[in-house]
Parts: structure tokens; C-alpha cells; sequence
């Protein structure tokens, strides 16, 4: 089981951010994202989702934490041949499509970490720090690193989000934004 150390801090300005990436990073590749989240229906905790990309689909649960502005999840995923037919299985059980998001952008390597700098359709421009460690001994340490790259980026403690995604598109959604911030 692997386990991502993530942060994720907003962007204003991503051209100006994509040069200051590739003059420290290793560009990769361009990507897009869909995921669709599911839940139970009546709830707002969702257990799992479906992401498509590069004609791939992947089911991934995450066990959850999160600390200033940090995530360490204990991903779990594997592959679907049959998009359609796993959606139909989904509705089968009862699970709900609570929430879709989409997601496109650059992705860079840098000391040994992944940076995306991605556009998330309905919430704006943001900045994804990855690492991926197998053993909890090296959390702390992915924690120092990805501080290491913000500050690397000149990115302030500030811009970090730390709400996920699917939050702030429910409250997109819903017509509320718990940091006040809109894109």
C-alpha cells in the first residue's frame, strides 16, 4: 500500500509559476483528470472514485488524514476494463455520483517529488506537491520536503488549501466558500 503526502496551495498566476517550474523541475507530461466520487446516498462522505485518464480508468479508496495544510493518505487502487459496466455495478450497489471533478495541467519532478500545476474546472489555478513513501518512518520526512518546495516556488504557507477538492466543489456547489476565495 503506498501512502501520498500531498499538499495543494492556490495559484495566480500560472505562467508565471510554469517558469519558475521549468527552470527547477523536469517537465513530464501534460494530463487530464476525471473523476467521478460516489457515496452513499443521504451522505456526504465519499468512499471512492473512478478516475479516467489516458483512456485508463482506476477505482481509488483513500484512508484520509490531514494536518496544516498536509494530507497522508493510505491509497488503495486498481484498474477497470469496462468503464460502463463498473458505473452499472456502482448504481447496482446503491452507491450515488455525489460529486465530478476535472482536472488538467503540467506535471514536473522535482527532488523527487511529483508537482502538478493544474486547472480544476470551477475552482481555478493550483499548485499539487506529491510524495509517495511505503513506510510510515518517512512521512516527516515528505512533510519537510514539501515546505522545502514551497518555499523553493516562493509559495506562502498562506496559499495552501486545505480542504480537498470535493469539498469546495459541494460548497461551490452550494453556493457557500469556507475560505472566502473565488476563482
Amino acid at each position: 500500500m503506498a501512502i501520498e503526502v500531498e499538499t495543494k496551495a492556490h495559484i495566480d498566476d500560472p505562467e508565471s509559476m510554469r517558469k519558475k517550474l521549468r527552470n527547477i523541475a523536469k517537465f513530464d507530461h501534460r494530463f487530464e483528470k476525471r473523476d467521478i466520487y460516489f457515496a452513499h446516498p443521504g451522505s456526504s462522505k465519499t468512499l471512492f472514485r473512478l478516475r479516467h485518464e489516458d483512456n485508463v480508468s482506476t477505482v481509488t479508496y483513500k484512508q484520509k488524514t490531514r494536518e496544516k495544510g498536509i494530507e497522508v493518505n493510505r491509497e488503495h487502487e486498481f484498474s477497470v476494463s469496462d468503464e460502463q459496466t463498473f458505473l452499472g455495478f456502482c448504481e447496482y450497489l446503491g452507491y450515488i455520483k455525489y460529486i465530478e471533478k476535472h482536472k488538467a495541467g503540467d506535471l514536473f519532478t522535482y527532488k523527487q517529488a511529483s508537482i502538478e500545476l493544474t486547472y480544476v474546472d470551477g475552482l481555478g489555478w493550483f499548485i499539487e506537491i506529491e510524495c509517495i513513501v511505503e513506510d510510515e518512518s518517512e512521512i516527516h520526512t515528505s512533510r519537510n520536503k514539501i515546505h522545502s518546495i514551497l518555499s523553493d516556488l516562493e509559495i506562502g504557507t498562506d496559499r495552501i488549501e486545505e480542504r480537498y477538492y470535493v469539498e469546495m466543489l459541494m460548497q461551490k456547489k452550494r453556493g457557500t466558500d469556507g475560505n472566502n476565495r473565488t476563482e
